[in-house]
Formats: structure tokens, sequence, C-alpha cells
């Protein structure tokens, strides 16, 4: 699943900013792919794909220093909002 996920936003970076990374490993602050106004641009590309909300509060930049990093905080994200969608239904019922 991960290496699918890395996969995914490899292609989300490449179709959405216009940018091809030549591994998952690069570093996409020191390779200048991604400043500010991309890094907003990509958190709103990567809630409207995934489906998941990374609170600015809880942002750090080292989740985006790579492919790979924001593939596992995309995986986080994903997990914490599924644990909590299934709390959510156990207390209703």
């Amino acid at each position: 699943m991960m290496q699918n996920l890395t996969q995914e936003i490899g292609q989300l970076i490449n179709d959405q900013l216009l940018v091809e990374v030549s591994s998952p490993d690069d570093d996409l602050l020191a390779s200048s792919v991604l400043d500010s106004l991309t890094l907003v641009q990509l958190l709103f590309d990567l809630e409207r794909r995934f489906g998941v909300k990374i609170p600015l509060e809880e942002l750090e930049i080292d989740d985006f220093r790579s492919i790979n990093s924001i593939a596992r905080l995309v995986q986080a994200r994903s997990a914490a909002y599924l644990e909590s969608a299934m709390e959510r239904n156990a207390s209703s019922s």
C-alpha cells in the first residue's frame, strides 16, 4: 500500500505542481520543488485527493521533505481519520 501511495503522491505532484521528482527520497525543500505557495497547493490537493485533513497547527515541515515522508503523513492521517470515524459509529450505536 505504501508504494502505491508514494506513486500516487508523485503523480499528484507531477500533475498539479507540474514538477517531476526523480526519486521518492529527493528533498523537495532543498531542491526548491516546494516553497510556501506550492506547499499550500499541495496541502489542498492532498486533502482533496486522499480525504485527509492536516491542521496548520499540526503541520511539520519535515513531513513534506520528500514524497516518502508525505506518504507516511497521509497514511498516518488516513488511519487516524478511520479510527475516529469508527469510534463515532460505535458511540452512536
